[in-house]
């Protein structure tokens, strides 16, 4: 199966991983971790291995930006192929070039959510979400009786 997952590792350590990112490692061929983009003050790479059992393939931003994610690519080309970053993925315009060029090959490519220092800063400092700007509510009324 050709497919590249995003998931996003959340703010601190390894434990803030969700649940559905355990799940997709578990099942992916290849892991792909990278630490450059955003500091995780608590992640230990050990402990991480302890939690997922599967061998976890460091990639650097020369992997990333020089190489443009070859080795990602490549992995996913062949198989389901599970990209770790910390936070949430999408926020580094590096994570979203790589997802454009997967697509542009032919694979799949899917995102896990993670926390991120976006949204965190903003509750940390006491400001609300509305204060950033017009917020809109999208609702689902067939959701509802």
């Amino acid at each position: 199966m050709k497919e590249l997952v995003f998931v996003g590792l959340g703010l601190n350590d390894e434990k803030g991983i969700s649940l559905q990112g355990i799940e997709e490692i578990k099942t992916a061929d290849h892991v792909f971790l990278e630490l450059y983009t955003n500091f995780l003050p608590d992640f230990s790479i050990q402990r991480f291995k302890g939690i997922i059992n599967k061998q976890v393939h460091i990639v650097t931003r020369y992997d990333l930006e020089e190489k443009n994610g070859t080795l990602i690519l490549k992995a996913a080309e062949e198989s389901k192929t599970v990209f770790l970053v910390p936070g949430d993925p999408f926020i580094a315009t590096t994570h979203m070039a790589i997802r454009v060029e997967a697509e542009r090959r032919g694979v799949k490519t899917r995102i896990v959510h993670g926390a991120s220092v976006l949204s965190a800063i903003i509750g940390l400092s006491g400001l609300h979400n509305y204060k950033f700007g017009k917020t809109v509510t999208v609702p689902f009324p067939e959701n509802y009786s």
